[in-house]
């Protein structure tokens, strides 16, 4: 075999490799940290949500403040997101405001970041701002998120935003259950939803396993956990396999999971690790 050739090999091994599934060590629970030493999580020290040993922590869980020796202590002040010392202060959660730096007082309901003890600065999503009385209110359905009573930006599941209003949506399943994009007559369907091809004017079912195609017997996408086979159709990966090229390895494993080269399997993450979190 040339030298060029076998350079071009172990190049794509390398790329393949590089997109191999992220191992259990990634994929620990808050408040522990990947042991390379004994492959296992670890539990962070008490009060920690983000560490890289048992020693030290890096970020504390809310309410807590990270000492000089990188312990994490009780803030001690009800509703406090941040403190720099025990009574100290510096953030409150969503709805309240910093009095001082030892009381965290409510502002109101849908706030999220308040202006004063009796007025928000910026609401929740679900909520607007009414410039009157400075409180949040509630976005009108079928709208859940809103700059204001006239101005919507997200609309419920089954109606189009169109003009900063939610308009329910055209009836092409009149035409077809599968078809979501018609003429304005509501007689021609020119789209169907993943999964179906459009052919005279009816949505009809790719095969099994895939999710985009152009007829019934030519796959241009399979579904989550297939592959492309040699025939245009979509053929089962591993089991627990998110995504694979072929029936024997794993590009990336369902979440919970790492592909196991010599086993050549997805194998179960035991990403829990205890401690870390103290309500005390």
């Amino acid at each position: 075999m040339p030298r060029i050739t076998i350079l071009l090999v172990i190049l794509a091994c390398l790329v393949f490799t590089g997109k191999a599934d992220k191992k259990c060590l990634d994929q620990c629970n808050q408040g522990c940290f990947g042991d390379p030493v004994s492959q296992k999580c670890r539990p962070c020290p008490a009060g920690c949500a983000n560490c890289s040993s048992s020693d030290a922590c890096d970020v504390c869980y809310f309410g807590y403040s990270l000492n000089k020796k990188k312990n994490c202590v009780k803030c001690g002040v009800n509703n406090c997101a941040k403190c720099t010392a025990p009574g100290v202060c510096t953030q409150c959660a969503s709805g309240y405001y910093l009095a001082n730096n030892s009381s965290c007082e409510f502002c109101g309901y849908g706030c999220e970041i308040c202006a004063s003890e009796t007025a928000c600065q910026t609401c929740d999503p679900r909520f607007y701002l009414s410039a009157t009385t400075g409180t949040c209110d509630n976005c009108q359905y079928p709208c859940i998120e809103c700059e204001s009573s006239e101005i919507c930006t997200l609309c419920q599941k089954g109606y189009t935003l169109s003009g900063f209003r939610c308009m329910p949506p055209r009836p092409c399943v009149k035409i077809d259950p599968y078809c979501i994009s018609c003429d304005e007559n509501i007689t021609q369907c020119t789209a169907c939803n993943d999964g179906s091809y459009l052919k005279n004017n009816k949505c009809f079912k790719c095969s099994a396993g895939c999710a985009q195609c152009t007829n019934d017997v030519t796959c241009l996408k399979c579904a989550e956990g297939y592959y492309l086979n040699a025939n245009d159709g979509c053929s089962s990966c591993i089991q627990y396999c998110k995504a694979c090229q072929d029936l024997t390895t794993c590009t990336e494993c369902l979440s919970g999971f790492e592909y196991d080269a010599d086993k050549r399997r997805c194998s179960p993450c035991n990403t829990e690790c205890g401690g870390g979190y103290l309500n005390y």
